[in-house]
C-alpha cells in the first residue's frame, strides 16, 4: 500500500525514470509500477487461507461466511463503480464539479463502511445511521451523474470497466469462494491456478471464451491474469502452513515455484507482450516470480530474524489499507479545489520522488490519525 501511494503520485511530477513508471499500451515493458497490483493481488491471496481459518475458529457460520464474501464483493464493486465513473466525470455539465462530487462519495463511502465494531452504537445514534445516511447520498450521486465518453457524449453512470478495487472485488469473489468451497486444499488451489492461467492464454490470444451468446467475449473481470496471482498467493500460504516447521524446506519450494513462474514467463514472451494494460500471461508470471522472491525475503527478515522496528512507521498502511486508497481521493480534490502549486524543484527528478515519498507518508499518517477517531474503512 505504501508502494502504491508512491507511484500513485508520480502523475504530479516530471522527470521521473522510465523504470520506475507503468507501461503505456501496447508496449513490451515492465516497469516497476506495474509490479505493485500484481504484488496487492497476490498478498490478498496470502491473507485469505488464515481469514478463513480464523472465522472458522471463532464458530462462525457457513452461511454467515458467504455472506461476508458476497457483502465485500459488493462493497468493492460499488467504490470500483464510483471510481471508475469518476474518470469520466463531465465538467461543463454536471451540477457539482469534479472535487466535490469525489470528496462526497468518499465521505459516503466512510459513513457506509466504516468500522464501528469499538463503538457503543447504543449510545452513538449517528454512526447507527450513517450507513443508511450514506447510501443515500450515493444514490443521490448516481442521479445527478453526468459524463462524458471519450467522443464527448453525455453519459449516465454506467459500466465501462469496474475500477480497480472493483476488479479486486471479481478476483476476491472467485479466489475466497473457491478456497471455502475446496478448505485447505493444496491441490484444488494449484488446479485454479492453472486454469485461471490457461484462461489468461485464452484471453490474451483473442480467443473468446463465452459459454453463452449473452455473454461478451471476455466476460470474466481479470480474465483469469488477475485471478491466477491471488491463487499463486493461497498456495504459498498453504505451502507456508505446511512447511511452518521446515524453513529450509519451504524457502527451496517457493523459490523453485519463483524460478518456475519466471522461466514461464520469458518463454512466453515468445507468443505475448510483457502488458499490464494488456493483462497478458508474461505480465502474471513475471509479476508473480517477484512476488515469490520478496515473500521469502520478508519472511526471512520478519518471521526468522523478527526484525519488525522497519515496518512500524508504515503499519498503518497494512491494517487500514482500504482507508489509505480512499484518502488521496479526498486530497487530490482538495488540492484542486485550492489549486495548490508546488515549487517546480519539488516535483522534478530525484528531489520530486522524495516529495511523493513524503506525500506517501503524510497519507498514511492521517490514516493513522483517522483510526485513532475510530474512522477506518472495514468490509
Amino acid at each position: 500500500m505504501f508502494l502504491m501511494l508512491w507511484v500513485n503520485d508520480f502523475w504530479t511530477l516530471s522527470s521521473v525514470p522510465k523504470w520506475l513508471t507503468h507501461a503505456v499500451s501496447g508496449e513490451d515493458y515492465l516497469g516497476f509500477s506495474d509490479l505493485i497490483f500484481p504484488w496487492f493481488l497476490f498478498a490478498i491471496g496470502l491473507s485469505i487461507p488464515f481469514a478463513f481459518e480464523s472465522r472458522l475458529l471463532k464458530e462462525s457460520k457457513e452461511s454467515t461466511i458467504w455472506m461476508h464474501i458476497f457483502l465485500r464483493f459488493i462493497a468493492l464493486l460499488t467504490m470500483g463503480l464510483f471510481h471508475m465513473n469518476m474518470e469520466m466525470y463531465g465538467h461543463q455539465t454536471s451540477i457539482l464539479n469534479k472535487p466535490v462530487f469525489v470528496i462526497i462519495s468518499t465521505f459516503a463511502f466512510f459513513m457506509i463502511w466504516n468500522d464501528n465494531s469499538k463503538i457503543d452504537l447504543t449510545k452513538n445514534t449517528l454512526f447507527k445511521v450513517m450507513p443508511y445516511l450514506g447510501s443515500m447520498i450515493l444514490g443521490t450521486m448516481v442521479l445527478i451523474y453526468n459524463g462524458q465518453d471519450y467522443d464527448g457524449n453525455s453519459i449516465g453512470f454506467s459500466i465501462h470497466w469496474w475500477g480497480i478495487l472493483g476488479l479486486i472485488g471479481w478476483v476476491y469473489l472467485i479466489a475466497a469462494s473457491t478456497y471455502f468451497v475446496f478448505r485447505r486444499s493444496m491441490v484444488a488451489a494449484i488446479v485454479a491456478f492453472f486454469a485461471s492461467l490457461l484462461l489468461n492464454v485464452v484471453s490474451s490470444s483473442g480467443i473468446p471464451y463465452n459459454i453463452f451468446p449473452w455473454q461478451s467475449t471476455n466476460w470474466l473481470p481479470g480474465s483469469g491474469g488477475l485471478q491466477a496471482l491471488t491463487f499463486g498467493g493461497i498456495i504459498t500460504s498453504l505451502c507456508l502452513v505446511k512447511y511452518k516447521n521446515e524453513i529450509r524446506k519451504l524457502y527451496s519450494v517457493l523459490m523453485i515455484m519463483g524460478v518456475t513462474s519466471l522461466g514461464l514467463g520469458l518463454l512466453l514472451r515468445k507468443y505475448f507482450i510483457i502488458s499490464k494494460i494488456g493483462g497478458t500471461p508474461t505480465w502474471v508470471l513475471i509479476s508473480m516470480s517477484t512476488a515469490l522472491f520478496l515473500f521469502v525475503i520478508f519472511h526471512w527478515l520478519v518471521d526468522v530474524r523478527g526484525d519488525v522496528n522497519w515496518y512500524y512507521p508504515i503499519k498503518t498502511a497494512g491494517t487500514a489499507t482500504l482507508t489509505c486508497y480512499l484518502v488521496p481521493y479526498v486530497y487530490y480534490s482538495l488540492r484542486t479545489m485550492i489549486d495548490i502549486q508546488l515549487p517546480t524543484f519539488l516535483t522534478t527528478g530525484l528531489v520530486g520522488l522524495m516529495k511523493s515519498i513524503v506525500y506517501a507518508l503524510i497519507i498514511i499518517t492521517i490514516s493513522w490519525g483517522l483510526t485513532r477517531a475510530k474512522i477506518r474503512l472495514k468490509i
